[in-house]
Order: structure tokens, then sequence, then C-alpha cells
């Protein structure tokens, strides 16, 4: 211990004798190992970061897909994700390894809420609900920070109705009142007594803003404003949860889950049960993963690129040690009369070792503090640009801090290791001669320094390519033709379920407000829809063809919207044959529809689509709905995915649940962001009840769905970059290094009758060396790299020649610059004063 506190005061005086080289080193250090603690930070809390919640790891999800929504019709064949009510009844009352079963609704609601004390009173505002099971708490394992959380007798017919509060509502809108709890709350014109709040870390099953209120699903008719699915067989409509009982494993648990499923979908057949319904019962199986984690949309969103991001902040941390190994190597050079003088007088190699990798060692740690300042900072900076309204907060935790500890000591010893041998191999006799300067033919061809700059040449041209992809890739989502024109399109999203409005009489609704859109001033063209492209929301239904017979186990999805008049224009697609559906498609009127091309290619490949009919639901339906047009294929979803088939039916024609839905489409020239005001006093106009519960371009709908390929271009480039920059202010050093220690062998050169030509062209070879032999190992490794990211490009292969020429070209001009500037200090050396160092 006294012999490493020796060493550690030394390092330090060693280190305040040279604040220039302890600067740079501290900063070089700083930025590889902040960017690594900062993006694993940031992964660390995405994929890796249990619930707030009692034990998570004994937690176990049916579906951990982020979708959300309702199947209805047959019971499904294979993986179930979605439940009904009877089924999870039937699985819950089950001897299964579980210590608790609980269900919760596979997306939220919005409701309206009145926060008086009556429903006459006070003014109402939109709020989030989520339906789960009574014990939905319990088996999640949270306790209420005030007041009490739901039990089992919440959720039973004719229960008094409750909810419970979040700890955000609760502090913002209900102004953090203790005695909330036992009051009465409105939702959707429905009273409920407030019997507790919610801790505040606590945000439910799904990694995301929490719900403002939790309300059992014995309640769904209410707060959705649609029949009950309690009873209904045919609606899948829940998630499940289960906590494992003691000494289980999920393993068993999902074998004996996928038994009581198959169980119960035999007894549900009864008599009835056919070979075929047979074989589609042992098809059916129950999947179980892991719920520690919860549902995460970003998860699933950012997981390959935050694994490829981990990789390459590696790669610029690799750089940096490489840069501190130079300098660190150029300062053991320039104290080697030091080591010659303490060797002569005794000292160990192993000491000497020892001491300059305690220096190396400090220099890493002195990096890593300040590297996590930075990578503070820059957290902030990844959270606020990958997702604001998360509940996520990153923080240095035990991982975190065992990460950067790791990546210090590793970095530490990488760069003080090549100093550390080279002191320790100094020759005595030798250097005592030179008195520590190098002498004309000295140098080294390919010695550590120069390997160390090979290497962050060929690391640079890895990362560049890597950027070149996909900024390319990014490129070219952005620019494919989507089938519609998303430029000058305004959104506006209604919710007629909080006005109170039922199937039957939404229609006339809808008409007033269409009609009454096109008077506004300055508007193209005006329609209303039951969703947009690009705002993820789907509707699929199997449908049933005139004279169309599906091959066994065909797809026979398609994606049904509703829309208005006017669509086809609005939403700047094209009318490829017939007409659009118009105001002449009303109530009463014939059931017709518009399709698009995949249909038409999938179902009438050989024959014209136009006048035929097609249904949905059994073979019956088959002559319910007439194509009266044919548009252009539009992707509305991932444009990596082929256009499905699509169906479009008139919006005023419908009587189901679906009409409940709608958003208002307006095209026009004029500013899109004033014309949203003038489109909500429309709606005001047509009904004040009606809520418009958010507008935003079609563009910048578009947009998001772009965000997680934009985010991992912009940090792959940025570090990218980083990467150039330490590369060549590397090489710039060891070039310069080089020309300093060779002032003598130049002059002699010019003195000989050398001109400035020669010499510039003898410093600049030894750049253009060192990067022609960096680029051969660079791109054998940026190829096998980016077949890692292959699945994460669009439109351009891994193996892109025109990325790996930029990438080459741009690090080819940068380093020729870094060494030029050394090269062209040597064509100045005056040859009497470089005589003189002799």
């Amino acid at each position: 211990m006294e012999n490493f506190l020796k060493d550690l005061r030394f390092a330090l005086r060693m280190f305040a004798q040279k604040p220039a080289f302890t600067a740079v080193a501290v900063l070089t250090l700083a930025l590889g190992i902040g960017a690594n603690t900062a993006i694993f930070t940031l992964f660390d809390a995405v994929l890796l970061e249990s619930l707030p919640v009692h034990q998570p790891e004994r937690l176990a999800l049916f579906n951990s897909n982020t979708g959300e929504g309702t199947s209805t019709g047959d019971p499904p064949v294979g993986h179930w994700e979605y439940f009904s009510t009877e089924v999870y009844d039937y699985l819950h009352a089950q001897p299964l390894p579980f210590e608790g079963l609980a269900a919760f609704r596979s997306g939220e609601d919005p409701v309206s809420v009145r926060l008086a004390g009556s429903r006459e009173n006070g003014v109402a505002e939109r709020a989030i609900s989520h339906l789960v099971s009574g014990n939905y708490f319990q088996v999640m394992g949270v306790d209420a920070a005030m007041g009490r959380t739901l039990t089992p007798d919440d959720d039973r017919q004719n229960a008094a109705p409750v909810a419970v509060v979040s700890y955000g509502y609760w502090k913002q809108s209900l102004h953090s009142d203790p005695s909330v709890v036992g009051k009465i709350v409105y939702l959707n014109n429905s009273a409920y007594t407030v019997v507790g709040i919610t801790p505040p870390e606590f945000f439910g099953e799904r990694v995301r803003r929490p719900p403002d209120f939790w309300v059992p699903l014995v309640f769904q008719p209410q707060i959705e404003l649609r029949p009950s699915f309690l009873t209904n067989k045919e609606v899948y409509w829940l998630y499940l949860i289960g906590r494992l009982a003691p000494n289980a494993t999920r393993s068993q648990a999902q074998t004996a889950a996928t038994v009581s499923l198959r169980q119960f979908l035999t007894n549900a057949e009864g008599s009835k049960l056919t070979e075929s319904r047979k074989r589609d019962i042992a098809n059916s199986y129950v999947q179980l993963s892991d719920g520690a984690g919860g549902i995460s949309g970003l998860r699933f969103q950012y997981s390959q690129p935050l694994q490829v991001l981990l990789a390459v902040v590696a790669l610029v941390l690799l750089i940096a040690c490489a840069n501190v190994g130079n300098l660190l190597l150029s300062r053991a050079s320039a104290r080697q009369t030091e080591i010659t003088v303490r060797m002569a007088l005794g000292a160990r190699r192993t000491r000497l070792i020892r001491q300059l990798l305690t220096e190396s060692v400090l220099l890493a740690s002195m990096g890593a503090v300040a590297g996590i300042l930075l990578a503070q900072w820059a957290v902030n900076g990844l959270v606020a640009l990958l997702a604001k309204n998360s509940p996520m907060k990153p923080h240095l935790n035990g991982p975190v801090l065992a990460f950067t500890i790791g990546v210090t000591l590793v970095a530490g010893i990488l760069f003080g290791l090549a100093p550390a041998l080279y002191a320790g191999k100094t020759d005595l006799v030798t250097s005592l001669k030179s008195g520590g300067r190098s002498v004309a033919g000295e140098q080294k061809k390919f010695g550590v320094t120069q390997a160390l700059i090979i290497s962050q040449i060929a690391v640079s041209l890895v990362l560049l390519v890597g950027a070149n992809l996909f900024a390319r890739s990014l490129f070219n989502l952005e620019s494919i033709p989507r089938g519609y024109d998303a430029t000058h399109v305004l959104l506006a999203r209604l919710n007629p379920r909080l006005a109170n409005y039922k199937p039957n009489n939404v229609s006339p609704v809808y008409r007033k407000i269409y009609d009454r859109l096109s008077a506004i001033p300055g508007i193209r063209s005006a329609t209303i829809a039951r969703y947009s492209p690009a705002s993820g929301s789907n509707s699929n239904s199997s449908v049933v063809i005139e004279g169309y017979s599906p091959k066994p186990n065909e797809d026979v999805e398609v994606e049904n919207i509703l829309v208005a008049p006017a669509y086809v224009e609005t939403m700047g697609m094209t009318l490829v044959q017939g007409r659009e559906i118009g105001l002449q498609d009303g109530p009463g009127a014939p059931l017709v529809a518009m399709v698009n091309q995949a249909f038409v290619r999938k179902y009438f490949s050989d024959r014209p689509a136009l006048g035929h009919h097609f249904g949905f639901g059994d073979a019956k339906s088959a002559n319910d709905i007439e194509i009266v047009g044919v548009i252009g294929d539009a992707q509305f979803h991932d444009a990596k995915d082929p256009v499905k088939p699509m169906a479009f039916q008139p919006l005023l024609q419908d009587n189901t649940q679906f009409a409940l839905s709608a958003e208002i489409a307006v095209r026009s020239s004029a500013d899109l962001t004033s014309l949203a005001s003038a489109v909500r006093q429309v709606v005001a106009e047509v009904d004040p009840n009606l809520p418009v519960t958010s507008t935003q371009t079609l563009t910048d709908q578009l947009s998001a769905t772009l965000n997680v390929q934009r985010v991992a271009a912009q940090l792959v480039s940025f570090f990218g970059l980083l990467a150039l920059v330490l590369a060549c202010v590397g090489l710039y050093g060891v070039i310069a290094q080089s020309v300093s220690r060779r002032t003598n062998e130049i002059g002699v050169r010019v003195a000989l009758g050398a001109r400035s030509g020669q010499i510039l062209w003898m410093v600049l070879r030894n750049t253009l060396t060192l990067l022609g032999v960096g680029l051969l190992i660079g791109i054998p490794a940026a190829l096998g790299a980016s077949r890692f990211v292959k699945s994460q490009l669009f439109g351009i292969g891994a193996a892109d020649p025109l990325s790996f020429v930029i990438a080459a070209l741009v690090l080819g001009a940068v380093a020729a610059f870094a060494g030029f500037l050394p090269a062209r200090r040597a064509t100045k050396v005056d040859p009497i004063v470089a005589l003189r160092y002799e």
C-alpha cells in the first residue's frame, strides 16, 4: 500500500507538471468513457430496468406485444395473445402454478372527467382510464401510497363503482389534495369513489405515461360506452399477467396454462367437437414471457438500435484509448532519460511498469469522472430525443456504475500497457549514449505507435460506413412513394363516445361536420375517416369474395377503413378505376366500397373488379358490398412491409361500433396551425360536447413513424464524426511528433540539397502509408460489421459500394489534411538550426 501511495503521489506531480498533456488526455477519455456510460445508462433503462414493483422477476406476461385492440370472432388458433372474459375466469379458477393471475384491458380508454362534487358542476376534462381485474395490484405487487388499491370484491357484479388514481394525476389535476380519497369523481357521467392513490413511481404494466385512473373490469360498458364484453364469448380483449408461485418456473406455468386452455376449448365444443377442431385446439398454446420489464414500446423499438450504439461507442472508446496510448508513448519516449537514470540507480523494470500503469489508471479514473458528468448531461438529451413522456428515469445505478468502473479499468490497462512495456524494454547503454534523442534512420516503419494509428483509421472507417448506411437508409424511407400526399393535410381526432353518441345516431353529425368543413376559407378538400395513414391504427377482418375460393389455410384478412366523401382527393391518393365514395353513399343506400390495387391483384388477378361483390363474415355475406372504385396502393403502415389488400367503405353508411372513432382530414394551402382552430370551431358549432382530442399535420404523423431510424442515423453519424476527429487528431499528433524527432535528419537532407517538395513527400508518404494500411484493414472489418445491421436497413445492401467509397474518401481527405500540416512544417526547417541539435 505504501508503494502504491508513493506511485500515486508521483503520478499526480507528473500530471501537474504537464497540464496541457493532462487536459488533452482526460478530455479524450471523457469523450470515450462518457459516450459508453451514456449509452449503457440508456440501454439499462430501456432494456434492463425492471418495473417498480415487489419482486418483478416473478411476473410472467401471457403477451408482451406492444399492440392494443380487440379481436372478435372464432377462438384464436396458435399463440393466444388476447383472451375473453370467459377464458380468463376459467384459467383464474384452475390450480395453475401462479400465486395470482390478473387481467387488464389490452389498451387504455379516454374518459370524460368531472372533478366537482356533482355532474352538474365543474368543467369536464379528458383523462385516461385503464380497466383491470380486482386482483391486479396484488398480482403486480403494489400497495397504495394513500387509501387502498382495488380488491376482487370491487370487480364483481353490482359492486360499488370505485377507482384508483395515479400519483401524477392526483398531484397535477387534484392538486395533491389528501382528502380526495373517499370523494366522488364522474367518469363518462358515472360516479366512482376514489379509494386510493398509487405510489409515485408506479406507472402500470406498460412502460409509458401512467393512466390517470384504474377501474375494475366489471365497469367496462360504462368506461368504454359500448356493449358489455363481460359476457360476450367472441370478444377477445384482455391481456393476462401472472405472479409465479414460489419455486415455480415460467416453463412449468406455461405448460400448465396451455393444458388448461386446451381443456377449456375442448369443453366448450362439447359434442360438436370435430377432427378439424381437435387439430386447431392441439395447435393452440400459451407463451409466457418475462414480465419483470413490463410491456415496453421503447424496448421493442430501440432494442436493436441500442445494441448497435453500444458497439459503436465501444469502438469510439478504442479510438480514444489508442490516442491516449500514443500520448503516453510519446511521453514515455520523452522520459527515456529519466527512466534510464532510475534503472541505472537500481530500479527494477517491474517497479517502472507498475508506476506507469498507475499513471494510466489514474488518468483513466480522471477521465471517468469527467465522463460521468458528461454522460449525465448526454442522457438527459437522449431521453428527450427518444421518449419525452416515458416514465423511465435513467440514472447512475449499480449496474451502470459497475459498467463505468469496468470500462475505466479496461481503458487504463489498454492505453497504459504499451507505454509500460516500452519503458520496461529500454536498453540502458543505447539510451545513455543517445541521451533520449532519436537519430536518423532509427524510425521503425510499423512500431506500436503506427499500429495504434492504423487501428484508429480502420475503426473510424467502420463507423463512417455505418453512419453512411443508416443515413442513406433513412433517406430511402423518407423519400419512398407511399401512395398518398402527406403535405398540406391537417388531422383532427374526434371521440364521439365521450359525447354519448351511439352507432345509430353518429352519422348525421359526421355529415354536418363534413358539410361545414368545406366552407372554411382556404380548404381545398375535406373528409372524415376512421383513421389516417401512419397513425398506428388498423382494423382487419376476414373477407369473402364473390366467385373466389380461398386455398387451404390462406390468409384472407383485409384491412377495412371507413371513409367519408372526397377521401381520395383529400389524402392525395390516385383513383385508378370507377368512382370515389360520395354523398350518395349514405344511410339506406346500397353497400359499396373502394378497394386498392393489392386487393385486386390478390382476388381478381385476371378479371375486372368493378361491379363484383364481397363481404365480411361467412359465405352468406359474399354479395353484401359492391366494388365501385379501385384506388392506387398506399402504405398505411411500415414502409418495409408490402401493402396489404384494403377496402374503403362509406363512413356515413356504417352503424356499428367502429363508426364511433373518427378523424377529420383537411387539405389546404393555408397555414395548418391556424387552420386547427377553425376546424375545432366547426366541430363546436355542430356539437359543443363533441371533443376534438388532438390535432396534427399528416407530415408530422408520418415523420414520427421514422423516429427510431432517424435517432439511430443521427447518433451513429455523431459518433462516427467523433471517431473521425479523434483518429485524425491522433494521426496529426503522431506525424507532428515524428517530424519533431527527425528535425536533425531533415536538416541534414536540406543541407545536402533536398528540395521542399521532396521533404513534403517524405513526411506525407508516411501519412498515406498509415492511411492505406488502415483502409486495407478497415474495409473487410466494415464489411463484416455491416452484416449485423442488415435487418435495420431499407433499400440498401449491407455491402453498398457507394457507402464504402464515401466513407473512404472522407476519411482519406481528413487524414491527408491532418498529415499535411506537420509535413508542410517540415519543409520550413532551417538546416543550420537543425544541425545545432546534434
